[in-house]
């Protein structure tokens, strides 16, 4: 009886696979035991051909030459991957070697990378599929002696080549066409480009945006030696927007009495939260740590593969299968032994069965909701940002086997010279989940029941501002992404984007950073800002028209179609014959496009033709340069300057629009000193024009030129 190969998707994999087998030897390429072979590939080794491999002609970006369809797709080797397919051919060649085993990660893209690297070796053996959601010992066992027939996995297959046919076909062609017409490099593409457009439109409408001050009312009521605050109800929106109407109900309340309408209490139960998916911990990490979604996705990755910690982190599901009971319980006995003692045991998991926010099989895609695998943690050896991530993962595992938390709400309506003015609070009666997330306790309205009078010894306005809609930070863009459907009219498409979004959870980290990397977004902190070239491109692509790649709608109707071909209720040909449909649209669109309108939206998508404000020495405008942001003038003499880095720190374009407009930026964390030790600091402006840092806790200010640490970090 031969041997079945395996080839998985990473080295790390294989090693896994080999552990749970057992007693394999290390060839170096490969390992081998008395049933199996294994060795990996590192990621894609094999993708869709370049433009010039069918026709050396389309090494030249030639808008004449547009579009580009393949016939017939072709495969290449990715760079440096030679050596892999030559050990995969041997191996599979071997005369010992009866059967392929596809290891690759259980999904479409795993599904993809295995498919091109048999295609392209022109490998005939027949194939099994491995399914894998956990890398522990056990799980790869049990995934082995379920080995499955690739012929079932034909759907998922042709689903993952379509998308990546189509993307090729949009990608290529889109971006080939814009750069050839505007004569400056322009990346678009089905994903990246409607993610560009959600942080642009947002950006319009804070460009857009034009403050308007209002007033707000507040009174302090005594009632024996209790004191509690109302706020004005009235107005629109409980809002004044005239200083002398304020100042009115201020003048008519002050020193009255006034009388209680009502006292309310009510209770409230909170649900726990459900599961992470792989966006959600994306989210939250972003929200409590700062991190990327790409450095969240590389931890979760870290302590799946590396320390066996967690399940499969790719994931889109936030449930688990009643299957998993056994795993679940392994999984909180070890949070019992492994520093999660008092939230760990005698929770009734059996009973947890019955709900459907924990136990759903109808709702778990390829894949489950991440959870511990089991495996004792050892927190020690955990770098920090792997402690964080998995200390969430951890902690939601746990909450949703609690009760929900039950809140205690109080009301009191007060009248006074008839102004109403009402006072709510809320405070947590029965932790339930929440024990799980200490938080400090809010202050709580007294006891004072209906008709009691009171007195009231303060009151006051307070003027404020309306707010333009806050930027994107990655984790409220991961949001939009993964929410897109609202961005989307058609109904249907909108629910097909409920469940799917705007790329995938394992792709949403790389499409953001791929916006940063071409320089169409800048990252600073955790906002995402469009530049003036990503706002170019998408008033581009909306005005010529093509509101396709602008907007979520397309990867909507592809997702759609794409589940319909892995259901076998869609074909292949339809799908790429649309493809190409939508390909030959956009290359004409462009082609169409007015001569002159060219030339004024290529100059308008030159970062430096923006000016970022005026000089402080000369007043003339200040532009963005390779290395600085700099007086026009400089030909003439004019020295004022900001450079791009300052003490190690990237500064960008809207910290020197502020620091131009108002003499100051925010306070900004990421600087060295000169002995290498990170500080926090405000850039401001002197008097003759220089930018120097300003420590709000010290009042001491230090020049901060470019490559000077200060020395407020030493």
């Amino acid at each position: 009886m031969g041997k079945k190969l395996i080839i998985t998707e990473k080295p790390s994999v294989a090693q896994d696979i080999a552990r749970a087998l057992g007693k394999f030897t290390d060839h170096k390429e490969y390992l081998e035991n008395a049933e199996y072979i294994i060795t990996w590939a590192v990621g894609h080794l094999v993708g869709l051909a370049e433009p010039e491999d069918y026709d050396d002609r389309f090494r030249k970006w030639d808008l004449e030459l547009l579009p580009i369809i393949p016939e017939v797709f072709k495969l290449k080797p990715l760079e440096k991957t030679e050596k892999r397919l030559e050990v995969i051919k041997m191996l599979s060649e071997r005369e010992d070697t009866d059967a392929l085993v596809n290891a690759c990660d259980a999904g479409r893209e795993g599904e993809l990378i295995f498919r091109y690297i048999y295609e392209f070796l022109g490998l005939k053996k027949p194939v099994f599929r491995l399914w894998l959601s956990s890398m522990t010992k056990e799980a790869i066992r049990e995934a082995f002696a379920r080995l499955r027939p690739a012929s079932e996995y034909e759907l998922l297959a042709q689903a993952a080549k379509c998308r990546s046919e189509g993307d090729w076909l949009v990608g290529i062609n889109g971006s080939r066409a814009f750069t050839s017409r505007y004569r400056i490099l322009l990346s678009v593409g089905r994903v990246q480009t409607p993610t560009l457009a959600i942080l642009v439109h947002r950006e319009r409408e804070i460009q857009n945006f034009r403050p308007t001050p209002y007033f707000e009312v507040f009174a302090r009521f005594r009632y024996g030696d209790l004191t509690y605050v109302g706020k004005w109800r009235g107005g629109e929106d409980d809002r004044l927007f005239d200083r002398g109407e304020a100042e009115k109900v201020v003048a008519r309340v002050l020193g009255k009495q006034g009388k209680v309408e009502e006292f309310s209490e009510h209770k409230t139960q909170e649900a726990h939260p459900l599961l992470y998916d792989l966006t959600e911990l994306q989210r939250d990490a972003n929200k409590l740590f700062g991190y990327s979604a790409q450095k969240t996705l590389d931890i979760a990755q870290r302590l799946y593969e590396h320390y066996k910690l967690i399940t499969y982190p790719r994931t889109d599901s936030r449930y688990l299968s009643e299957d998993l009971l056994s795993q679940v319980e392994k999984s909180v006995a070890m949070l019992a032994r492994c520093g999660f003692a008092e939230f760990a045991r005698d929770l009734p998991l059996r009973e947890a069965l019955k709900d459907r926010r924990v136990f759903d099989r109808s709702k778990v895609t390829d894949h489950h909701a991440i959870i511990p695998t089991g495996e004792e943690i050892r927190w020690e050896v955990l770098k920090e940002g792997e402690r964080k991530v998995l200390d969430l993962i951890v902690r939601r595992f746990l909450a949703v086997f609690y009760p929900p938390a039950v809140w205690v709400h109080r009301t009191i309506r007060t009248r006074v010279e008839g102004e109403v003015f009402l006072s709510k609070t809320r405070v947590l009666a029965e932790p339930g989940w929440r024990v799980l997330y200490p938080r400090e306790e809010e202050g709580f309205l007294p006891v004072v029941p209906r008709g009691e009078e009171v007195d009231v010894v303060e009151a006051w306005s307070e003027e404020k501002e309306t707010k333009a809609p806050p930027r994107y930070t990655e984790a409220t863009l991961l949001a939009a992404m993964e929410g897109a459907g609202r961005f989307v009219e058609d109904e249907e498409l909108r629910e097909v984007l409920k469940e799917s979004g705007i790329g995938t959870p394992a792709t949403r980290a790389a499409i953001i950073e791929r916006l940063i990397e071409v320089g169409y977004v800048e990252r600073e902190g955790k906002t995402l800002i469009p530049t003036p070239k990503g706002m170019e491109l998408v008033s581009l692509v909306e005005s010529i028209p093509i509101p396709e790649l602008a907007s979520p709608q397309l990867t909507g109707e592809w997702e759609k179609k794409l589940n319909l071909i892995q259901k076998g209720q869609f074909t292949r040909e339809l799908f790429m014959e649309g493809i190409k449909h939508l390909t030959r649209e956009i290359v004409a669109k462009v082609k169409a496009q007015n001569l002159e309108d060219v030339r004024e939206a290529k100059s308008r998508m030159i970062a430096s033709r923006y000016p970022l404000g005026s000089c402080p020495l000369c007043g003339a405008p200040v532009y963005e340069s390779k290395v600085a942001f700099s007086c026009s003038r400089w030909k003439e003499g004019c020295t004022f300057a900001v450079w791009k880095t300052i003490s190690g720190k990237k500064i960008s374009r809207q910290q020197v629009q502020k620091l131009l407009a108002s003499g100051r930026t925010d306070r900004l964390s990421g600087f060295r000193s000169r002995k290498g030790k990170r500080f926090s600091a405000v850039l401001v402006l002197s008097e003759d024009g220089k930018v120097e840092f300003a420590f709000p806790h010290t009042p001491s200010k230090v020049r901060a030129e470019r490559g000077d640490g200060g020395d407020e970090g030493d």
